[in-house]
């Protein structure tokens, strides 16, 4: 659930899958640091031969790379590693946390008589609970993207287009958006706010 408004974020904030690289000179240390942020890995190479995953580790919350003592051992000074990995912009955190934010914004708008929440107590953090139609999932998609992206004037998804006057402030525009949803969508709906409309 959580993970399709992930996807709908990314498309509607033009947060495309990226790829990388990044090379490191062997000396002595068996530990690499990513610059990069929010990666997922792909291979690591050592003078161009792929490591198999058994042979390394990635720690996600330091971005480091280590290679396991048993393959660190077959290292000579002078070897030259390379990660390849993929990466998005905004983490899956990241989006969650503006995620969140919008169930707030939904929940103080009253946009329907149910209590959006990020299920958390039960360590699933990619359950909304209750959970919402797709309806609702566009419109916290929308939200989010006002929030991350405030300066566009126009959000698209494939059912329905929304459009702003750039002098509109971010939370007017959620607020005009919720007040739309209410009150229903056609099929295929262009939504329209021009500085005068609110």
């Amino acid at each position: 659930m959580v993970a399709s408004i992930r996807t709908k974020i990314r498309a509607l904030v033009e947060d495309e899958l990226k790829s990388g690289f990044e090379t490191f000179l062997y000396t002595t240390a068996n530990t690499f640091t990513v610059a990069q942020e929010n990666i997922t890995v792909v291979t690591v190479l050592k003078n161009g031969i792929e490591f198999s995953e058994a042979e390394y580790s990635f720690d996600e919350v330091t971005n480091k790379i280590t290679i396991t003592p048993e393959s660190a051992n077959a290292l000579i000074s002078g070897d030259i590693i390379e990660v390849d990995f993929t990466y998005y912009q905004y983490s899956n955190t990241e989006l969650n946390n503006y995620i969140r934010a919008a169930l707030v914004w939904i929940s103080v708008y009253a946009y329907d008589d149910k209590d959006y929440e990020l299920d958390e107590e039960s360590g699933q953090e990619d359950v909304i609970d209750p959970t919402p139609d797709n309806r609702t999932t566009d419109l916290i998609a929308l939200i989010v993207s006002i929030i991350i992206k405030p300066d566009y004037t126009q959000y698209r998804l494939p059912n329905v287009t929304v459009v702003y006057n750039g002098k509109i402030p971010k939370e007017i525009r959620i607020e005009k958006l919720i007040s739309k949803f209410q009150t229903g969508l056609g099929v295929n709906e262009i939504i329209q706010f021009d500085v005068y409309s609110y």
